[in-house]
């Protein structure tokens, strides 16, 4: 009887422990945002920026990108905010197109970058409540925006002016 309810006990820890897994994400970690990515349309690898930050070095399909954390902890395990970027190394994009492309954006304003080289870019704060899903759809939206973007790229004029 008391094996039975010792191994009674150790089956309901391990269960507790595999559910409690799925708690343990935490979307404010380079890593665990980087799970997402590799499981959703996306890959990457963690890098580390010259000041020590925690960034992800990231690709989908033929588009790079970047997703950086900052205000992050002294272990840079936990970070208050998570910045999705691309940008473009042509000079061909004028500000008044920039401008333009702002003017229709909710999520992705871009800007030109002292070398007049296009870039945009999604903010999130992260919240100890997001989950792996959550993340997912804030990944989707840059990904759109990513794809909105390098059509606006390729051609600003005829992208602002099919809207």
């Amino acid at each position: 009887m008391m094996r039975q309810l010792l191994i009674g006990v150790s089956m309901a820890v391990a269960t507790l422990s595999v559910a409690g897994g799925a708690w343990a994400f935490d979307a404010s970690d380079p890593g665990d945002v980087l799970s997402v990515l590799n499981s959703n349309g996306a890959s990457g690898t963690i890098k580390i920026d010259d000041k020590g930050n925690p960034w992800i070095d990231a690709k989908a399909g033929k588009l790079g990108f970047e997703v950086d954390f900052t205000h992050c902890n002294n272990a840079k395990s936990k970070c208050k905010t998570v910045l999705y970027a691309m940008g473009f190394d042509m000079t061909s994009v004028t500000l008044d197109q920039i401008n333009g492309w702002n003017r229709w954006t909710v999520l992705c304003p871009s800007y030109l970058t002292t070398e007049n080289h296009p870039r945009s870019w999604f903010g999130v704060k992260p919240s100890p409540n997001d989950s792996p899903t959550d993340v997912k759809v804030q990944l989707d939206a840059w990904l759109d925006c990513m794809s909105d973007f390098d059509k606006f790229t390729d051609n600003p004029d005829a992208f602002l002016k099919a809207l």
